[in-house]
């Protein structure tokens, strides 16, 4: 099929046609896929993990640097260390000292409490399998209300999984002090509550 025939079957121009071929960058996936679809093809995307990780929003990144701004010295952090070599997972931020490491998952938002849980106690499990000392999983969520109203609705799934409060965890990482369990902090990005 010549690039004039194409561009007929395909409602496009030759030029259109040729650009594609060609590999430039300003032919739109619209286009592409009338294409492909007018040679007898389907034109298909797959996304692939990049080769690091990153904090996924600003937002993240804000409570992360909150955490991070007021941990004491005896807490060395690592933010998005991966949970093991050539996992592409990573914890968002890692709080370690002499007798404890602290696994810190941010959340944005609460919307499947469970899933959002069972996945950060699988990376948790992971970094936990190659460390010499405690590793706690630490939940970290903006404090707002609404995320306290939808904490209070699932509070005996985090009484059981994340035992200690939010100031205790506050207390520790500000003191240099062990946890000690598993726990929920909450995080103001305006000024860093306890």
């Amino acid at each position: 099929m010549t690039q004039r025939q194409l561009a007929t079957v395909a409602g496009v121009s030759q030029q259109e046609v040729s650009h594609a071929e060609r590999g430039h960058v300003d032919v739109s996936l619209d286009i592409r896929c009338r294409l492909a679809t007018a040679s007898g093809h389907e034109l298909s995307l797959r996304f692939h993990p990049v080769a690091s990780v990153t904090l996924r929003d600003s937002g993240q990144l804000g409570i992360v640097q909150a955490i991070a701004l007021v941990a004491h010295p005896n807490w060395t952090a690592e933010l998005e260390r991966p949970v093991a070599p050539g996992d592409l997972r990573a914890a968002d931020l890692m709080l370690t000292a002499k007798d404890e490491v602290l696994h810190i998952e941010v959340e944005r938002l609460l919307v499947d409490a469970q899933a959002q849980l069972r996945a950060a106690q699988l990376k948790r499990a992971e970094i936990a399998s190659r460390a010499t000392k405690p590793v706690r999983l630490v939940m970290a969520f903006p404090d707002t209300n609404a995320t306290r109203a939808r904490l209070r609705t699932i509070n005996p799934l985090l009484d059981k999984a994340l035992p200690t409060r939010s100031r205790q965890v506050w207390h520790g990482i500000r003191h240099g002090l062990p946890i000690g369990a598993d726990g929920v902090l909450l995080v103001r990005t305006d000024r860093v509550a306890g």
